[in-house]
């Protein structure tokens, strides 16, 4: 008989390990969402490693363990673990009704911000860019009078709203070595 099965992937490889398997004539399901990063719409695996197959586990797990960039199946005491019918459907359901889904950044490059948390707690800061890891950013910290590219969390960071804007200081750019 047929089941649902959860496989992990190494990062990035969902859609590759799904198209082999499809390849091979096994059923897959990738869940995947819209979503829209600064402007560009993409389209993203709902569940990030992961993907569902279908298969009859009597014929063998072999042709899916081999799998290149699966690290391995989903099992629960050394037996592979049964997804229900009814939690995929579930799924399909939900990941339809979503739509597209849009990240926009808190901050814009320039904004003033405080660091809350961390070893630059206390530490105003400028918000320079949002890195490609949605929950971190880069920010320019003023020490020793230099100004410093930084790498902080995004829930560490705060909007400052100053009620008497002053005209933000020209960031050092390091990689020329001109403000």
């Amino acid at each position: 008989m047929r089941h649902w099965y959860a496989l992990y992937t190494k990062p990035h490889k969902e859609y590759h390990v799904s198209s082999f398997l499809q390849s091979r004539g096994i059923e897959t399901y990738l869940p995947t969402i819209q979503v829209r990063k600064n402007g560009q719409r993409k389209t993203e695996p709902f569940f990030s490693c992961y993907l569902f197959v279908r298969l009859n586990l009597d014929a063998g797990l072999s042709s899916v363990r081999w799998t290149p960039g699966l690290r391995r199946i989903v099992s629960y005491g050394g037996e592979p673990a049964v997804v229900p019918d009814h939690a995929i459907s579930l799924i399909q359901r939900r990941v339809a009704e979503m739509g597209e889904l849009d990240y926009p950044s808190r901050f814009q490059s320039g904004d003033r911000v405080a660091i809350k948390n961390g070893p630059l707690k206390y530490f105003e800061a400028i918000f320079d860019r949002a890195l490609s890891n949605r929950d971190r950013a880069m920010v320019l910290v003023d020490l020793l009078g230099r100004w410093t590219r930084c790498e902080v969390d995004v829930s560490c960071l705060e909007k400052l709203r100053c009620p008497h804007p002053q005209p933000l200081p020209q960031p050092f750019d390091l990689a020329q070595g001109k403000p």
